[in-house]
């Protein structure tokens, strides 16, 4: 089959190689599925440089998320079958076919476009499980920076379908601005600091604060969290050291945790797990523009594809498809 493929890691316009490789052949509990679209995200280029919590196996596959057909199944499985339209995440997704644990596999609703579907294994669950994790009161206020991510716009329609107040920090030509459920700015200033300070002042300090970004903005957030609030780090887009007093944390009962997808699915209960499949495609069915699409591309058309992938302010996910 053809697939994009690495022999060891690097930056992915230097190791990417289109090529044909053998089929996988699924054991218990695992799918094989006839990909027919899989998105670009940025955990996929970490993949690919051996930074990501899942480790590469070489030569590898790359790619971590798609939707496609089920064309047979291993020993075990009851619940999927041949034919079933599945979104799923597992390694080598950037193939023509690929393998995945059942446990990482999501039926589609039909008025799902591919389009929408091969996004829904990482960005939305994580949205719902981050909200999850910080099981907060009607009336909260939440921080979501990273504020023009797919991730931070999902939190905001979740966090308001919960009864909750969003609040998104983006920064635009230098400086930072935040918005609020309703996208319009409420505060801005020079930097991170300072624009929460402003928030803050005016509207209160906030009941959690989620980020993928890290770096030394860190300290702010935490200061702009209310007393036994809480701050959870889903990404590293900025692993620089930071400098940090016990106290931020002790003397307010802060709690300041990491997040990974897996990590969670892993603890999440089957019951809870399709509560939020269900969710999830309500919302999906109902506003498809949160995971917008800016390009489509086929598996030999590697570098155009990074190239788009990479461009900054991207308006959507650029997508390989069959």
């Amino acid at each position: 089959m053809k697939a994009i493929v690495f022999d060891h890691p690097g930056e992915p316009e230097n190791v990417l190689v289109f090529r044909n490789i053998s089929p996988p052949t699924p054991t218990a509990e695992q799918v094989l599925i006839r990909v027919s679209a899989r998105p670009i995200q940025p955990a996929d280029f970490l993949f690919i440089q051996g930074r990501y919590r899942i480790q590469p196996e070489f030569p590898q596959a790359a790619g971590l998320e798609g939707v496609g057909t089920i064309i047979s199944c291993g020993a075990g499985v009851s619940s999927l079958e041949v034919g079933d339209r599945v979104a799923f995440r597992s390694k080598g997704t950037w193939a023509e076919c690929a393998i995945a644990p059942t446990s990482r596999v999501y039926p589609v609703p039909p008025e799902i476009p591919d389009s929408v579907a091969c996004q829904f294994s990482l960005n939305p669950l994580t949205a719902w499980g981050l909200l999850d994790e910080c099981n907060l009161k009607v009336s909260s206020r939440i921080l979501a920076t990273a504020g023009r991510s797919v991730v931070a716009r999902l939190l905001a329609h979740l966090a308001k379908q919960r009864g909750l107040t969003p609040t998104l920090l983006v920064r635009d030509k230098g400086r930072y601005s935040a918005l609020n459920e309703s996208y319009q700015v409420i505060a801005n200033g020079a930097n991170v600091a300072q624009t929460l300070e402003k928030v803050v002042n005016h509207h209160g300090e906030f009941h959690a604060a989620l980020d993928p970004v890290g770096g030394s903005d860190i300290v702010a957030l935490i200061n702009a969290l209310a007393p036994k609030s809480r701050l959870i780090s889903y990404g590293i887009l900025d692993d620089t050291d930071i400098t940090l007093k016990a106290s931020q944390i002790l003397f307010r009962s802060v709690t300041w945790q990491g997040f990974g997808i897996d990590g969670w699915l892993d603890s999440l209960s089957k019951e809870k797990l399709s509560i939020a499949q269900e969710q999830l495609w309500n919302l999906l069915s109902a506003s498809p523009e949160l995971l917008p699409v800016a390009d489509s591309f086929g598996l030999n058309d590697i570098q155009q594809a990074i190239v788009s992938a990479k461009k900054p302010a991207q308006s959507g996910k650029a997508l390989f498809v069959d």
